[in-house]
């Protein structure tokens, strides 16, 4: 059976379909489901939220399958029991031979209109424009969009998938979903069920989401300079999918103490793609220079196509938002996701005028709460951009693969899942999530002046997961600020390599993490950043940075807040180059707890202005305990070590430089040092505890250009 409201021609307020009050019995049985959730009962309790009116039980009966248990909180889910079925991640087959939306007869005589609440419980393709009030497609039902048309379908309120929702066109035309009329300042926010004042897509119960556009290549490097006045970019590789109308977005490059470093982003229309090379419409407006890093690497601007074929969208005046509640996998490829992530009015005032805050829980794309029901699920090739608040959440859900997706433009930590309620309280796990090739470009905050800790990417709790050949650029904000963090109270072992940050108003990469674990960072690159290439805190972990450059970045290459906890944190193998952009290649800063030591090995320092290791850890600190090994020194002018008159006498300084067998301990005193050196520091023998080693600068091996994706394929 199908339904739908009746049309009005004064357009009354959108139809919206009424979900059951929640009342005080139904949420103390929520709450008693939630605890047995902590014991292994997870996903009986997401289910129930996710569908309140489907029981959990019956929506599985619909597949055949079952939903392995798991744990929302602590150090990770649980392995599903012996036996268990794991969840299906085989896309269904389309059927698009259901009846059709503009057939008059399949809807009682008339096709809904902009005042109809619509319920679809049988099988529909969209097969012409249509706006509605409000959309909820039942079990059983499904909407597919005619792949051999350019459609539209505009709602005004809620769309809720509980059956079958996919725009998936041929590569000659468009699908767009569009939410025209969302008033952001209606928005509850937070809970696991469809409220009806929130506005946005909805997938839920056993609800199937395709999203499944054209593949384009998400971005690739420029190879050559780019100059004012251009009119065509040369590419370091012929882009797959780009067509003329594609808007494109390119990525600043410039130096620090350039105007306007971290903001100066191009964005262009292709008027035709020839193999490598991409006419515009128009000239660039700013310079975007090659960057030759050193360690065998020059990047160029990357160049981010914004265009998908397949659209979610609100409007600039009114964000909606993408909420992923299902224990079905969805299918996510290809697709534009715009105007997303309300904000509401906040409590504070900046300057005088009030400052909006996001909304909780509507985020650009949301896994909510999927635990292990979401393993198996790859988002690939989507853009979420023009967005006020996170653009990819996978919150307290595991085994999410996000290759080759971008993130332009938004509010909030791009890349993140919820954190801890306070600084006591550890973050609840995502485990196994993959971000390959991923984007995290122009990443803002309001106000600018309080982001602190705004991030491209935050690295949060769980195990088994990675980040590779990623990049974060133009992403602003205030102390802490990064392309990549690991943030305080969440710690995750993550695999990280091959991964960039250039042009972010802050740091590159920003540790503030009393960790537990061994971590290891390799392969990563940092240029022209506003602060420092690596800023690593807080009081004790243990990090091995390895086969890395750190050039022109407007503090330094490293600044080191934290001592070791039992191995030790390691600086390997590193280029590190201040470019003549700050005094010192390697600054040490307050410690907050005495530790192990931190040892800078077998790397080479050039570029500096001052020295090449600064010892600058504050009066009231805990002293140094460092010890700068078989390092080359190369910069302009100035030493290679200097000890800040103001610094505690450290614990132990210990440097041996590169082709020496010689160690020596630095003390205060304000001595000459050896040789005449103005470190500033008295010198004694001293025994390192490992033996000569020569440099070994690193070989960057980065790609290109973004991974290669495809569309959905069944069968």
């Amino acid at each position: 059976m199908v339904e739908h409201g009746q049309d009005e021609e004064r357009q009354p307020p959108p139809a919206r379909h009424r979900r059951p009050p929640v009342g005080r019995r139904r949420m103390l049985t929520w709450l008693a489901a939630g605890t047995a959730a902590a014991l292994g009962g997870g996903v009986v309790l997401r289910q129930s939220l996710a569908g309140a009116d489907e029981p959990a039980g019956a929506a599985a009966a619909q597949t055949g399958t079952a939903t392995p248990a798991g744990h929302p909180h602590g150090t990770g889910a649980p392995p599903p029991a012996a036996g268990s079925p794991q969840p299906s991640t085989r896309p269904p087959v389309l059927d698009a031979g259901g009846r059709k939306w503009s057939d008059a007869k399949g809807w009682g005589g008339k096709p809904p209109g902009p005042g109809s609440a619509v319920r679809i419980t049988d099988r529909v393709v969209l097969d012409a424009d249509a706006e509605v009030g409000s959309l909820l497609v039942e079990p059983g039902g499904s909407l597919v969009f005619a792949a051999d048309r350019t459609l539209t379908l505009a709602s005004a309120g809620n769309v809720e998938v509980r059956g079958v929702l996919a725009l998936a066109p041929d590569a000659a035309h468009t699908h767009t979903l569009r939410f025209p009329q969302v008033d952001e300042h209606r928005f509850a926010g937070g809970g696991m069920t469809v409220v009806d004042s929130d506005t946005g897509l909805w997938v839920t119960g056993q609800g199937y989401l395709r999203l499944d556009g054209a593949p384009r290549t998400a971005w690739v490097r420029a190879a050559a300079d780019l100059e004012p006045g251009d009119t065509a970019l040369k590419l370091a590789a012929a882009p797959d999918g780009w067509q003329p109308g594609d808007e494109l977005a390119v990525t600043p490059t410039a130096p620090p103490d350039t105007a306007d470093f971290s903001t100066a982003y191009d964005l262009v229309t292709v008027a035709r793609v020839d193999g490598a090379t991409v006419t515009l419409t128009g000239p660039l407006r700013h310079a975007h220079p090659r960057v030759a890093t050193g360690g065998g690497a020059t990047f160029g601007a990357e160049v981010l196509n914004l265009s998908r074929n397949v659209r979610i969208e609100g409007t600039e005046q009114g964000r909606a938002h993408v909420h992923l509640t299902s224990s079905r996998p969805p299918d996510v490829r290809h697709a534009a996701l715009r105007w997303l992530g309300p904000r509401a009015a906040g409590k504070d005032s900046w300057d005088g005028k009030p400052v909006t805050e996001p909304v909780l829980g509507r985020y650009g794309l949301h896994f909510h709460m999927l635990l292990d029901t979401s393993r198996g699920t790859v988002v690939e090739g989507v853009v979420v951009r023009d967005t006020g608040s996170h653009a990819f959440v996978p919150h307290a859900s595991h085994g999410i693969t996000f290759r080759g997706c971008i993130s332009h433009d938004t509010w909030e930590d791009a890349y993140w899942w919820d954190g801890p309620i306070d600084t006591r309280t550890p973050q609840g796990p995502s485990d196994d999530i993959a971000y390959d090739g991923c984007v995290a470009s122009r990443t803002v905050f309001e106000p600018n002046p309080r982001a602190y800790r705004l991030t491209g990417f935050s690295l949060g709790a769980g195990t088994g997961s990675s980040a590779r050949d990623c990049v974060a650029v133009g992403v602003q904000g205030a102390t802490g600020a990064s392309g990549y963090e690991w943030p305080e109270t969440s710690e995750g072992v993550w695999t990280f390599e091959r991964c960039l940050a250039h042009n972010n108003l802050q740091n590159g990469i920003f540790v503030w993490l009393n960790a537990e674990h061994h971590h290891t960072v390799t392969q990563y690159a940092a240029y022209h950043n506003g602060g420092w290439g690596i800023e690593h805190g807080a009081y004790l972990n243990d990090f091995d940075y390895t086969a890395s450059v750190l050039y022109g970045n407007a503090a330094g290459g490293i600044a080191v807040h934290a001592l070791g906890r039992d191995k030790g944190t390691v600086f390997d193998g590193l280029l590190i180059d201040a470019a003549g952009q700050s005094d010192y290649a390697v600054t040490t800063l307050k410690h907050q707890l005495a530790g192990e030591a931190v040892t800078l090995s077998r790397s080479r320092l050039t570029g500096y202005r001052k020295a090449g290791v600064a010892f600058r850890a504050t009066g009231d600190g805990k002293p140094d305990d460092i010890a700068v090994l078989d390092c080359a020194f190369g910069g302009p002018a100035g030493s290679e070590l200097w000890l800040d008159p103001d610094a505690p006498d450290p614990t132990r300084i210990l440097f041996r430089p590169a082709g020496q067998t010689q160690t020596v301990a630095l003390g205060k005193g304000g001595g000459p040092g050896l040789a005449g050196t103005p470190w500033n520091a008295t010198t004694t023998p001293a025994e390192a505890p490992v033996p000569p080693r020569p440099v070994a600068l690193p070989a960057l091996a980065f790609t290109d250009r973004a991974p290669g994706t495809g569309r959905v394929t069944t069968g």
